[in-house]
């Protein structure tokens, strides 16, 4: 990586680091029961485990939302490094996380955000033409997998086509988990990138 950054302004972004590694899987996991349960039926008001499921949920919903903060000031704090360091950036700071949330363009535009930080960080190609680093690949094509089966679960559970609902809620669910190891690894690889070698130790 080239010229290093201020001590100060990596701050943020090894906090968020080390906040993913235990959000990330919290996540994943609270994500796995709560379906599991509420499949099995026992998110019923009439089943006696209901106050189980229901904490379940809780959990999962605030691992799901720290998840989403966390991620979204990571990303900031990622793209913001290199504009400080006076690489130019096609991505803000702010559209690194903002993309996420825009239709339509959520479909694409974050994977081009986080293309541009693994590359600038790692020294590698960010063209449109070059090529892209397997784990982005698998990080953005689990995530786009896991979100379009669990929306399609939904649906298909609301027109009586419970059977196929379970099979796209597994789907669903493992294809979220493994996107969240993916960036997981992204967030560790880029951070020990952006702090030097002297930082690794810290994310190993």
């Amino acid at each position: 990586m080239p010229d290093e950054i201020e001590a100060p302004r990596l701050t943020p972004l090894i906090k968020a680091a080390r906040r993913l590694r235990w959000l990330l899987p919290l996540f994943g996991i609270s994500l796995a029961a709560f379906t599991l349960l509420d499949r099995m039926g026992l998110a019923d008001p009439a089943h006696g485990a209901v106050a189980v499921t229901a904490s379940v949920a809780l959990v999962q919903l605030a691992a799901a939302f720290l998840c989403v903060v966390v991620s979204a000031m990571w990303l900031h704090a990622a793209s913001a490094n290199l504009a400080a360091r006076g690489v130019a950036m096609q991505h803000s700071p702010r559209g690194a996380w903002a993309w996420y949330f825009l239709p339509i363009a959520n479909l694409f535009m974050p994977y081009r955000a986080m293309k541009e930080i693994w590359a600038e960080s790692l020294g590698a190609d960010y063209s449109f033409a070059g090529p892209s680093d397997p784990l982005l690949v698998r990080w953005w094509s689990a995530w786009i997998v896991g979100n379009m089966a669990m929306s399609m679960a939904a649906r298909i559970d609301a027109l009586g086509g419970r059977s196929m609902g379970m099979v796209l809620d597994a789907v669903g669910v493992a294809a979220l988990f493994a996107a969240g190891l993916f960036f997981a690894r992204i967030v560790a690889t880029v951070t020990r990138a952006q702090t030097g070698q002297a930082q690794a130790a810290t994310f190993a």
